[in-house]
């Protein structure tokens, strides 16, 4: 039971970060997600390139501070016998209970407040959470050894530390995901050129115009299609629909056209 609870939890944690990097891709160009039909699945394979740098990143620099931790900190903390050394410890575990108490504020301005950290990267917030959270939360463990513990239970702190690291954690993630998935739109959108060229005919004029669009009427009385456009390019086809893009498609201006495909319209497409 216990496996099959920390299965369902990655496999939620990896559709949300799959999510978040899907969404900022396509919402760079107007598309909400929904419209693309993606399956579990989908999303959680697209959660790995928004994942595992940074996990793997995350990982390492644990592994580092345990180390120091252990073969530097602790041994300092504990070997501090002198009142002149223990005076020393106890003024450093205080001022990272300062620094961290006065970036927990900050951070809280920064939520309530929004305009006064607009300036700031998205990552800033959740990096300001989880190192906050885990110097407050280191900071006790120091004092702890210092100090004999005393009986009786530690209380809620520990566990509200612990929740709002991982908090941090999670949402330090997700905006690597964003941008990570506004990079991979961007690059998309400054590839355009390089991607298959849309040649698209159609038995009705269609509402499709933009940079480096052309449409053509077809003058052939027998022909089953009446209108050329040409100036097109693939983006991505989905459900029974095309995605298509002017050549020359600027973002915030120009629309993402959704054409049903049907008899009243046939493609060619040429790889470029």
């Amino acid at each position: 039971m216990a496996v099959l609870s920390q299965t369902v939890l990655l496999s939620s944690v990896l559709f949300y970060f799959g999510w978040v990097r899907t969404q900022a891709t396509w919402g760079y160009f107007g598309i909400d997600v929904g419209l693309l039909g993606y399956s579990t699945a989908d999303f959680a394979l697209r959660s790995i390139n928004a994942t595992f740098l940074p996990l793997i990143g995350i990982g390492v620099v644990a592994l580092l501070a345990v180390a120091f931790h252990r073969g530097v900190l602790l041994p300092a903390v504990l070997g501090a016998r002198t009142v002149r050394g223990r005076r020393i410890v106890e003024t450093a575990i205080r001022a990272a209970h300062a620094l961290g108490t006065a970036a927990l504020a900050a951070l809280a301005i920064g939520l309530l407040v929004p305009p006064a950290v607009s300036w700031a990267p998205a990552v800033t917030l959740p990096l300001v959470l989880l190192l906050s959270a885990g110097l407050l939360a280191y900071a006790d463990r120091l004092r702890a050894a210092q100090r004999p513990a005393s009986p009786g239970k530690p209380g809620l702190r520990p566990l509200i530390l612990a929740v709002l690291a991982l908090i941090g954690l999670l949402w330090c993630v997700a905006a690597y995901a964003r941008r990570t998935g506004e990079a991979a739109a961007a690059g998309v959108a400054a590839g355009l050129p390089s991607r298959p060229a849309v040649t698209l005919y159609s038995a009705e004029r269609l509402a499709i115009a933009g940079p480096g669009v052309v449409v053509a009427p077809l003058a052939q009385p027998d022909a089953k299609y009446k209108f050329r456009y040409s100036g097109l390019v693939l983006l991505q086809p989905v459900q029974g629909r095309y995605l298509l893009l002017a050549a020359h498609w600027r973002k915030g201006v120009d629309p993402v056209y959704v054409v049903p495909a049907g008899d009243d319209v046939r493609m060619d497409i040429v790889g470029r």
